[in-house]
């Protein structure tokens, strides 16, 4: 399986970013990137769909602000796209579209037992510890955008590409209703990151409601 892992960042020095700095180490897979970008990830993520898919019998879509820490990650998402045409690290299951319009709120928060997967984040400095969301690897309904990996030749197949109508908000997880409506399969597996991300600090702000209100009107019927 021939594997690209590509990143887009607004960094015009993105050999800087934590995604550069651990993907650049990994053998077996090869690193491309879009630097000093200001377009929405679905429309750059998609470019690199349509130009590399038949080079790459995968691509793997990663945050500029993640730190892919797995020596295994190679072997580790061979195995995943064995079962998984799409393949993230945190995701949920049976998810209820409503507002506010966040992956694992949607899955019902961390006390309802739908969500899958884990994640490291940055605590202070160097410091980060381990987000547990759920069993891993599992199979779920919506991933989170920070690791998407895609088998080319099946989301192809099926007419699927992440969903432009969203440019960083809800791109994740319209792209994966979007795929599960093409019958695709999603699916969470252990490959272990340090995510540099707080998440979404202000569920108020002007950026997440418009995309929010523009979601809500899509999906929620």
């Amino acid at each position: 399986m021939k594997i690209l892992f590509y990143f887009a960042t607004r960094s015009k020095t993105p050999e800087q970013t934590l995604a550069y700095k651990s993907l650049i180490k990994i053998k077996d897979a090869d690193l491309m990137y879009c630097a000093d970008n200001t377009t929405g990830l679905s429309k750059r993520y998609n470019e690199a769909l349509n130009k590399f898919n038949k080079e790459y019998d995968t691509i793997t879509y990663v945050h500029d602000d993640v730190y892919v820490d797995d020596l295994n990650a190679i072997e580790k998402l061979i195995d995943a796209h064995k079962k998984f045409d799409i393949v993230g690290l945190a995701g949920g299951v049976d998810p209820v579209i409503k507002a506010p319009a966040l992956w694992h709120l949607m899955c019902g928060g961390f006390h309802n037992g739908r969500l899958r997967g884990a994640v490291a984040h940055y605590i202070r400095d160097e410091q980060f510890a381990m987000t547990s969301f759920g069993p891993t690897p599992a199979r779920v309904a919506i991933l989170d955008g920070l690791f998407i990996s895609v088998n080319t030749e099946r989301v192809l197949k099926a007419k699927w590409q992440f969903n432009e109508n969203y440019d960083f908000h809800h791109y994740d997880i319209a792209s994966s209703i979007d795929a599960n409506a093409k019958k695709l399969k999603l699916g969470v597996a252990p490959i272990w990151v340090i995510h540099k991300s707080p998440g979404l600090l202000n569920p108020e702000s002007s950026n997440f409601m418009q995309s929010q209100s523009k979601f809500l009107a899509e999906y929620c019927n």
